[in-house]
């Protein structure tokens, strides 16, 4: 009998236990990493939190390992999602802020790592500053960063997606996609922590905060991505890693929510790592760095890649075959220089203490002052300088792996946008701050937030007020004036709003937004030479400002000149052909003068390109309902509840319309609808015209006391 060499038996038998794997099972597990925003670590259940109402979270924690002590690099969304999935800090990959940089095409993201060794890739995010322009969808196969279908932000707020609405996206991929021996990575994005806080009535009512009623329904929605996976046998196949991109300081350090300072209540966030085919379910105490997540999810796939980045493989710890290694954890925060003009903060957490190198310096012993409450600086400067020469050596270490960020994908008028409502600080607002300690500085940049909030709330007179009050102790806070002209504006006082705006220029003339602002405003007054005068200087400042290209499209429109009209919509269109701006724009202008035809015939054509556009599918009924035709008008709020069946805005809608043709009692009906969806303003009830058949009803009393009762619920 022929004998087979036993290096051939060994090759066959590889070959044959390869080929019976891949029948089975994928050869390399799946990947799943949730990061939920804004989450403080204490404040889940698992991580000691008494009230908490996270039941979902607190079982995955119990079947995982749970990391005591993990710090984010940075508390703001983008820098910190990119130290999650590059596994380099804020330095070395060059986004250091959300919206003026993107991912430089020279790093390479866990996706890119993944999809290079046959994963399928999917991400599904949730908020507008971790859109597509900002590079973080590199290696992604598909990226669901649509966001159009959404209610509009709030006053001052970015778009999101609700957290139950990711997860339908999520679990709709998942339950299509055929069974496959390939492996997939898929990265979910929650925003609902995020401020403003707005929980879903369940929540309202039995949670102890709006902020952790936002958690709760965030629960909910990770529970319902880990059911999917046990429903499909996929969960013991995959390798889920749950966590935050940055906490809530929720006024601690005079701080209300998040991205000046670097405190344990924005950096210290949630870790946990379920895989049990490696992991037994156990507490890990030491030191963990979000930059630590690449490289060990890379070890645990049996891949290469680790040691290019600037974390730690933390596999062997996790299985306590080695002590916890002794990692010092960087974190920064540079938005209180980049916006603001003030100092820059970088800090290092190492033995039990933190060191905050700023212009007034900070020492924290974690151990005995974990609120981090007393200074022990200058009285321990000789452990200070220990910590601040090893600041130095992540700095430096960080140059060595430094990749350039993208140029800026924001705009210039989106800067300028965003500056006009106090987001970022003009060029003469920050040099007045120059270098200044933000402990110093944050008194101001509270009292800008705490205007915005009550504009927010359409709480125009105390937003007025506080604006004055900033004025008075800084006349020249460009930013501050401009949100008092925005104020204005919202009251209908439009020649106080321009008296404001016209300030503004005086002070930084260079600003297209401010410009566009007021050639709305003469719009409004039917002063098209003035206003075409305005948006021509706003696009000389911003060639690419499409809003003003679209308003002297429609200037051209009104004046009858049908092809010049066409022409700057169509430089528009080439501006931004991502979605269809100028429509859309040119339709609310026809709105705002009451041309309801002309708005209807414009936002026909966003719909032919964007049938899910929630807004524009309300604003298109809106016009149908006042030129009479309700058949339409109620085929297009059916179709916006059918994209949001959780929103208030269409039952709302068809409540005007039900009152306006005098059947009280259905619009009665519609109303508590509204309001048990969360309609939150008792004003907008008071004052809309078309109500007025049915204000004298016991339905209205009722949706009225349930609005006010959310809105309060929501000012807590």
């Amino acid at each position: 009998m022929r004998r087979i060499p036993p290096a051939a038996r060994l090759l066959a038998l590889l070959l044959a236990f390869a080929s019976a794997a891949c029948s089975r099972a994928p050869a390399r597990p799946n990947v799943l990493v949730i990061t939920i925003d804004t989450l403080r670590a204490d404040h889940l259940g698992c991580y000691g939190y008494a009230l908490a109402r996270t039941p979902r979270i607190d079982a995955l924690a119990r079947e995982s390992i749970l990391c005591t002590d993990d710090v984010t690099a940075a508390p703001i969304t983008l820098p910190s999602h990119c130290s999650i999935f590059t596994g380099l800090l804020p330095p070395a990959h060059g986004v250091r802020d959300n919206g003026d940089f993107a991912l430089g095409d020279g790093t390479v993201t866990l996706a890119e790592r993944l999809k290079a060794v046959g994963y399928e890739t999917r991400a599904f995010v949730s908020a507008l500053v971790l859109n597509r322009r900002y590079n973080l969808a590199k290696g992604f196969d598909s990226y669901d960063d649509d966001l159009y279908a959404e209610d509009a932000p709030q006053l001052f707020m970015i778009r999101e997606r609700r957290a139950r609405r990711t997860a339908d996206k999520f679990l709709a991929w998942l339950g299509a996609r055929p069974r496959t021996p390939q492996p997939f990575f898929a990265w979910v994005h929650f925003f609902d922590p995020h401020q403003p806080y707005r929980p879903e009535s369940q929540d309202v009512v039995l949670s102890v905060t709006p902020y952790d009623g936002e958690i709760a329904g965030t629960d909910r929605a990770v529970g319902r991505l880990l059911d999917g996976l046990a429903k499909a046998g996929l969960l013991d196949d995959t390798l889920v890693v749950f966590t935050a991109d940055h906490g809530e300081s929720l006024g601690e350090h005079n701080e209300k929510t998040h991205a000046i300072f670097v405190y344990d209540a924005t950096v210290r966030v949630p870790l946990l790592v379920r895989f049990p085919r490696l992991f037994r379910p156990n507490r890990y105490e030491g030191p963990v760095r979000s930059i630590d997540i690449v490289p060990t999810v890379l070890s645990v796939l049996g891949l290469p890649g680790g040691s290019e980045t600037q974390g730690v493989d933390l596999v062997p710890a996790f299985r306590r075959k080695v002590a916890p290694p002794d990692l010092p954890q960087y974190s920064e925060s540079l938005l209180s220089e980049l916006g603001f003009g003030m100092a820059p903060i970088v800090a290092i957490r190492h033995g039990g203490f933190k060191w905050i190198r700023v212009p007034k310096p900070e020492l924290y012993d974690l151990q005995s002052d974990p609120h981090e409450l007393r200074n022990l600086y200058p009285a321990e400067a000789r452990h200070a300088a220990v910590l601040d020469q090893e600041l130095d050596r992540i700095l430096d270490d960080s140059k060595r792996h430094a990749v350039p960020a993208r140029e800026s994908p924001m705009s210039l008028e989106t800067m300028e946008s965003l500056r006009s409502l106090g987001y970022l600080a003009s060029a003469q607002d920050r040099a007045s701050a120059a270098g200044i300690d933000p402990k110093d500085g944050i008194s101001l940049y509270n009292d800008l937030e705490d205007a915005r909030h009550l504009a927010q709330r359409s709480r125009w007179q105390p937003a007025e007020e506080k604006l004055r009050r900033i004025l008075e102790r800084s006349p020249g806070h460009v930013s501050a004036r401009n949100i008092l002209g925005l104020v204005f504006v919202r009251q209908g006082e439009l020649a106080k709003a321009k008296e404001q705006y016209t300030l503004s220029l005086k002070q930084e003339p260079k600003q297209s937004r401010v410009l566009a602002v007021l050639g709305s405003l003469a719009l409004i007054e039917n002063d098209l030479p003035e206003a075409e005068r305005l948006f021509r200087a706003s696009l000389e400042i911003t060639p690419g400002f499409v809003e003003s290209m679209c308003n002297l499209g429609f200037i051209e429109s009104l004046r009858g000149h049908g092809a010049a009209a066409q022409a700057w919509y169509d430089k528009a269109l080439a501006a931004d052909p991502a979605f269809p701006r100028p429509w859309r724009l040119a339709g609310d202008l026809s709105y705002e003068r009451g041309d309801w035809a002309a708005a209807r015939a414009s936002y026909a054509k966003v719909l032919e390109k964007e049938p899910d556009d929630f807004e524009v599918l309300i604003q298109s009924a809106n016009c149908a309902r006042r030129l009479g035709d309700d058949a339409a008008a109620l085929d297009g709020f059916a179709r916006a509840e059918e994209l949001r069946p959780d929103s208030w805005i269409p039952p709302y809608n068809r409540a005007c319309l039900a009152a306006a043709r005098g059947r009280t009692s259905d619009a009665g009906s519609l109303l508590l609808v509204a309001a048990s969806r969360g309609l939150a303003n008792p004003r907008l009830l008071d004052l809309d015209e078309d109500l007025a058949a049915v204000r004298d009803t016991k339905a209205f009393a009722e949706a009225r006391r349930q609005a006010l009762k959310t809105a309060e619920a929501f000012q807590d």
